[in-house]
């Protein structure tokens, strides 16, 4: 009896130690799993997530939009003030040149100009109705004619200089730029690269990875122009600059890297104004230059940063409550007042991803650029009174179509002589619409 109760005792000594046994080499073949996981995911993580994981969005800086009023449809034809500008082909097989236009332009003789996709500077001319429109004057046609090759890059916002002698543009590729001693009958190419980069105060350099928009100082002849992301823009699968698919990594990311910044053209110099901003896209200046409103697209929020007074060198939450995302802004001297473009609406699929945790986010950014969802049909522009020391800053209309069936994405707005100029990053066409 002794003797088997030795070796059931020793049987089981021998038992616990080979299941200790197991239970190392357990253990080093999941740290040998976990550690080697971490490698893989250490070397593939900047593929996978080449601009960095998402972070956490704070509930105040999640985007909150009002309801879209279905019954206002003043941007429709049916309204009676809505006109578009198409392109007129008076050869066959001519390639379009009126593609994508961000932002209409007016130099100071009252010549419209778009760039288009191509980086191609188009001047519009010699408007006339459609032929065979039924004498409708709300479809018109213009004479369109290249002015400038503007480079390899992809033109957003631009803004003539009150000489009317240089055009400034903002290109997501190359930055700030400009071309001067623009003619109808003789096209130029000598564009040249003003600022890729901004010194900050540390004395280290920041690249200007998505310059977006422009405007110009009436009084100082400064240019004030947007960097909305340290997202660069890549191609698409068909070969195109996608300058929308960077927006969308951005707001997914949620990490509000976008810049207003200032190029001084007597000096050369760029100044950083503000940062910050969840996607700084339309900037647009005062009469008396006096401040520079700017918009946050994610925050769907008109920023507004003092040239002056009291609040000089800062910025401001001017405005919020508008139905979607804000693109293109600018103002009128004359009447004092301005104007946001919305390019669309907040979808229940962006809000849900907008409270998202950042790991699930971070998931989203990983996904083909074609599994992320497009922009819902809406165009609207907003009028705007940007306050004064008596008044509050308020919205005063929304002008919109709610379904996309006449005018949708509206990226950019343009004020000139009465009449509100619209781009679309997704439209052939010039909207006109207006305002008087």
């Amino acid at each position: 009896m002794a003797n088997t109760a030795m070796v059931t005792q020793t049987n089981m000594v021998v038992d616990q130690q080979q299941r200790q046994k197991q239970n190392q080499v357990r253990v080093i073949a999941l740290a040998s799993r976990t550690i080697l996981a971490a490698i893989v995911i250490q070397l593939l993580l900047p593929r996978l997530l080449p601009h960095g994981p998402a972070v956490n969005i704070p509930p105040h800086h999640r985007p909150v939009t009002t309801p879209v009023d279905p019954n206002n449809a003043s941007l429709r034809f049916s309204g009676g003030k809505l006109t578009k500008i198409y392109e007129r082909f008076e050869n066959d097989g001519n390639d379009p040149l009126l593609v994508a236009p961000e932002t209409i332009l007016f130099d100071d003789k009252g010549v419209m100009y778009i760039m288009n996709e191509n980086a191609k500077l188009i001047s519009l001319t010699e408007f006339q109705p459609k032929e065979g429109g039924d004498d409708d004057e709300s479809i018109l046609t213009a004479k369109a004619m290249e002015v400038a090759d503007l480079g390899m890059g992809r033109p957003l916002g631009g803004k003539f200089d009150k000489d009317g002698k240089c055009l400034y543009y903002a290109d997501v590729l190359l930055g700030l730029a400009r071309i001067c001693n623009l003619s109808l009958n003789k096209p130029n190419n000598n564009v040249e690269l003003l600022a890729s980069r901004i010194k900050l105060e540390d004395g280290s350099w920041s690249p200007i990875n998505y310059a977006d928009d422009v405007d110009i100082g009436p009084k100082t002849g400064h240019v004030y122009f947007s960097d909305a992301s340290d997202i660069s823009t890549d191609k698409d699968v068909t070969g195109k600059w996608d300058a929308m698919y960077g927006s969308k990594l951005e707001g997914i990311r949620g990490k509000r890297t976008g810049r207003l910044l200032r190029y001084r053209p007597d000096t050369g110099e760029v100044d950083l104004l503000a940062m910050n901003a969840s996607f700084a896209n339309g900037v647009a200046v005062d009469k008396d230059e006096t401040y520079v409103l700017y918009t946050s697209t994610f925050d769907v929020t008109v920023m507004k940063y003092h040239l002056s007074g009291e609040m000089e060198g800062r910025s401001e939450r001017l405005l919020d409550g508008f139905t979607g995302f804000l693109d293109g802004v600018d103002c009128s001297f004359q009447r004092g007042l301005c104007y946001v473009a919305i390019p669309s609406t907040l979808s229940p699929v962006a809000r849900t991803m907008f409270a998202a945790p950042s790991w699930v986010r971070s998931l989203s950014m990983m996904m083909p650029r074609n599994w992320t969802p497009d922009a819902e049909p809406y165009g609207a522009v907003a009028e705007i009174y940007p306050g004064d020391e008596n008044m509050p800053a308020r919205i005063l209309r929304t002008m919109q179509d709610p379904d996309g069936r006449d005018v949708s994405f509206v990226t950019g707005v343009t004020e000139h002589g009465g009449k509100l100029y619209l781009g679309s990053l997704h439209s052939n066409s010039v909207g006109v619409v207006s305002i008087d």
